[in-house]
Formats: structure tokens, sequence, C-alpha cells
């Protein structure tokens, strides 16, 4: 599949171990996703803001080690940063310098499907820009994904977030979206509930990740549960990020429930796969896996 992803790129400065130390590496929730995409082996292009300062020199280099097209990226004075301190059970707190400007307008010729999500559909003025690409992408008939990623620091009053994240599940065909984000959207509603009622809104695929327990998809009136592989986590960072790379890349643009079943198997091993080295970059296929068969998966009516 040919892919385009529409979002932020910026440097994680990431302590473990309860460090004060920090080391910089290449972050953001749509460039992980980007760089997933392309590592197994699909046509990639980014469309986002990277600095021209030393830190965009290194998303640069990111990108291109990966193979992701550089057509679409929009050059700023600075790039944005997020400080991620890890604790010892591996779990990762932020603190954001961000902007988000993009006001790009990406072609869509040859693209199968758009990917965005996270900061870039949070934060004005480049929330609007980012919209109006997915419902181009609509218009023009590519598939749909959209991930939430909740920072809550950054988007605003709740009521506002989440009738902004409900205006991307209409426009979205797959949403995958985490427990802790649910929770801090929809206090009161269960995940599930929650899923099955995003997907009247129009997707056709809503997935809820739920960290070491999981993950559950709704689509076509079912409900399907895949376990989450045991691992020994080094950290989550990335981890949601591994499971929408391996959803989109093994979904192949397919929604039948046979492709739902082997879309969400990989996206778990993927996962479980990160979550058992540091940092965000995407695992060998063979860890993943090597994963596969713990990732059991089970079927019932919605």
């Amino acid at each position: 599949m040919a892919f385009l992803v529409v979002g932020e790129s910026l440097v994680d400065l990431i302590s473990r171990g309860g460090s004060w130390s920090f080391a910089a590496t290449p972050g953001g929730s749509p460039l992980n996703v980007a760089v997933g995409l392309a590592a197994e082996g699909h046509a990639v292009r980014f469309a986002s803001e990277v600095g021209t300062d030393l830190f965009g020199g290194l998303l640069r280099d990111h990108l291109e080690t990966y193979g992701v097209a550089p057509d679409d990226l929009v050059g700023t004075p600075a790039t944005s940063v997020a400080f991620a301190r890890v604790d010892q059970s591996g779990a990762a707190t932020y603190d954001f310098r961000f902007t988000w400007a993009y006001s790009g307008r990406p072609d869509l010729a040859g693209v199968d499907c758009v990917h965005t999500g996270s900061l870039a559909t949070a934060v004005s003025p480049g929330d609007a820009a980012t919209l109006a690409v997915v419902e181009a992408a609509r218009r023009a008939g590519a598939l749909v994904s959209y991930d939430p990623n909740i920072r809550p620091a950054l988007v605003g009053e709740r009521p506002d977030a989440l009738a902004r994240v409900e205006q991307l599940v209409r426009a979205a065909d797959v949403v995958k979206v985490s427990d802790e984000d649910l929770r801090w959207l929809c206090p009161a509603e269960p995940d599930v509930a929650v899923a099955r009622r995003w997907a009247t809104l129009g997707p056709r695929l809503v997935v809820v990740t739920r960290g070491g327990d999981g993950a559950v998809a709704v689509h076509d009136g079912l409900v399907t549960v895949c376990a989450a592989p045991p691992v020994t986590v080094a950290d989550t960072v990335g981890a949601g990020d591994a499971f929408t790379t391996g959803l989109l890349s093994h979904l192949g643009g397919d929604l039948s429930t046979e492709s739902v079943t082997r879309a969400l198997r990989y996206a778990s091993a993927t996962a479980a796969a990160v979550c058992a080295r540091p940092g965000a970059l995407p695992p060998p296929r063979a860890e993943v896996d090597s994963l596969l068969p713990a990732a059991v998966v089970s079927t019932t009516t919605a």
C-alpha cells in the first residue's frame, strides 16, 4: 500500500530508570507510524513540520534512514521537543515544548491510506489543515486511519477535546485509541461502550488497546478480543504507534473479519516487541513473528 502520514515530528528527550539525564531520539506519534510502515516495506510519504535547527537534522536523517519520502516536509525555525521520563516500571511521563502551524496541502494522487492523529489534530492553528487533508482523502476514496493519542496538557478542556476527537472519528474508516485515552475523554463510559458508539458514527473498525491486557476491536457487528503477548517491558515509548503500524500494514486496506483478525495479531505482537526493547524504533520482523503465537484472538457478536 501507499501511505500518507500527516502529523507532528519532534525530538524525544528521554530519561530512563527515573534518571534526570536525557538522551535525544526522533519521536512524535505520526513520525513513528510513518517510519514503522516504511520499515514494513510500504511506500510512505510524511507531511509534517521539521525544524531547520540541529534537532531537525536528526529527524531528517532518521526519516531518510528508513526511506520515508521527504517531499511533504515543511521547514520551521525550531523543532518541537517532548521530554519523556521513564520510571522503573517502564511507564513514561511527558512534558512538551510544542507548536503546530502546519498549512500544507499534500497531493493525494496514488495514496491508498492516510493516517493522522495525536497533536496534529488537536493543536491550533495546524489542526485545521490536518482535518482538511483527512476530508480530502475521504473524497478521493483513500482509507483514513486516526489515533487520538491524547496529551491532556495540550488538548484543552475535556468537552472541547472530545468534540474534536469525534469530528475526526466521523471522518475515519479505522480508529485506534488507547483505554487510557478513553478514560480521560469519556470517564463515565466503559471502553467497549465507547468503541461501539464510535462505530455508529462512521468507522468500520474501532480498536481499543489495553496495554498488557491486549486489545478489543468493534467491526461489522462483531467484537474481537486479542491477547497481548507477554514480554519483559523495557519501556512503553512508541508502543501505541507500533500497534498502529502493525494494524495498518496487515489490514492491507481490507476490513473483512479475516483481515481484521490477522491484523490485530500482528499489531499486538509488534507493540509487544517494541515494549521489550528501549525506544520506539521498529522491531525486527523475526521478533514480531516469534510473539505471534501468544496473540490469541476470539470473536463474538457485538
